[in-house]
C-alpha cells in the first residue's frame, strides 16, 4: 500500500449503503467514505440522521474529487460503455474507486447498481451489495445502431440514420468481487 491512509479496507459507500446505515455496522477498524454527490441523495428523514451520527462519530468521511479524477472515471466508465447509466453522484464515486485504486488501496464499493459494480470490478476492486446480488463478470459493452451498424457512445438516436442505439455487451471476465 502507497500511504497511512490506506490502513486496512476502505468502503466506498453508495447511497443505498447509506439508505442501509451500512457504516454503523462495519469494525471500528474500518474506513467508511462517500461523496458530497452520494450524500445529497439521502432525503429522508431516518438515512439522514443516521448519516449525521456517523459522520459526527467519526464512522464515515466525505472526501470530495477534484475534475481531474472526475475525467478520470469518465474515461474508465466510457472504456466499459457505461456513459449513460451513471449520475452525477455515481460519477463521483467512480472518481474515488480511480483514486483507490491509484494508490493501492484495499477497497470495497458498497453498491446495489450494476453500472457502479461493474466499474468497480474492471478496476480490480471488491463490490458488496446491499439488497441485491453481486456480479460476477466485468462486462464492456458497445453502443451500436440497430439499423445501420453505427458505432457511438450514446443510447440516444443514431446521428446517421435515426435508427435506435442499443447497447451490446462485447466483453467479458470474471470479476473478483468478494474481499478475501
Amino acid at each position: 500500500m502507497s500511504s497511512d491512509r490506506c490502513m486496512g479496507y476502505i468502503y466506498l459507500l453508495d447511497a443505498a449503503a447509506l439508505f442501509a446505515s451500512y457504516q454503523l455496522m462495519l469494525p471500528p477498524n474500518v474506513s467508511a467514505v462517500t461523496t458530497s454527490d452520494v450524500l445529497r441523495e439521502v432525503r429522508d428523514a431516518e438515512s439522514y440522521r443516521s448519516v449525521e451520527l456517523s459522520l459526527s462519530a467519526g464512522k464515515l468521511a466525505i472526501v470530495e474529487v477534484d475534475e481531474v479524477l472526475i475525467d478520470e472515471a469518465v474515461r474508465v466508465v466510457s472504456e466499459l460503455g457505461e456513459v449513460g447509466k451513471l449520475s452525477k453522484a455515481d460519477l463521483s464515486l467512480a472518481a474515488l474507486m480511480v483514486k483507490y485504486s491509484r494508490e493501492g488501496c484495499y477497497t470495497v464499493v458498497v453498491t446495489d447498481d450494476y453500472s457502479l459494480q461493474n466499474v468497480a470490478a474492471y478496476l480490480n476492486l471488491y463490490v458488496l451489495g446491499v439488497k441485491r446480488g453481486v456480479i460476477s463478470r466485468v462486462v464492456k459493452y458497445l453502443v451500436v445502431c440497430e439499423a445501420c451498424g453505427f458505432r457511438g457512445v450514446s443510447e440516444d438516436y443514431c446521428p446517421v440514420c435515426g435508427g435506435r442505439m442499443v447497447r451490446k455487451p462485447i466483453h467479458v471476465r470474471v470479476a473478483d468481487v468478494l474481499p478475501k
